[in-house]
């Protein structure tokens, strides 16, 4: 049994992460989702969150993600999204800001359709995560 895969973190612009890991663990639409070597082949969307994975070394590298899609097969996963940001790209100010105007927007909303700004707070939540900042 391989006790690593292939792993890659793709975005439309470049490839943020090529390597190989032990472990994924994908923020999938209907919750975590963990993927080891010979997993079952699969596809998953994923939802805003934290794309995590213990890579050979043993080092963990970890990224906000804003949706996307998971290809898991035996001995290789791939990750397409539109935005993948590691903690040096996380600027937390605008992050804490960001959080801020959506709270505010859910607030306001008052019965209204609060889908935006709650995508919003995720995604803020998830940045500030990866860059291991508080919300405060």
């Amino acid at each position: 049994m391989a006790s690593t895969m292939s792993f890659a973190v793709v975005t439309p612009g470049e490839v943020k992460f090529e390597g190989t890991a032990e472990i994924v663990v994908a923020p999938g639409a209907a919750g975590d989702l963990g993927a080891l070597p010979n997993h079952a082949p699969m596809m998953t969307t994923l939802r805003i969150g934290v794309l995590r994975a213990t890579v050979t070394g043993p080092t963990r590298v970890e990224f906000a993600v804003k949706a996307g899609f998971m290809e898991i097969l035996p001995h290789k996963v791939v990750v397409l999204t539109d935005t993948a940001m590691a903690a040096a790209d996380v600027d937390v100010e605008a992050a804490r800001a960001d959080l801020r105007e959506a709270e505010m927007q859910l607030a306001s909303n008052r019965g209204a359709d609060d889908a935006v700004p709650r995508a919003a707070i995720a995604w803020a939540n998830a940045r500030l995560e990866v860059a291991r900042r508080p919300t405060a």
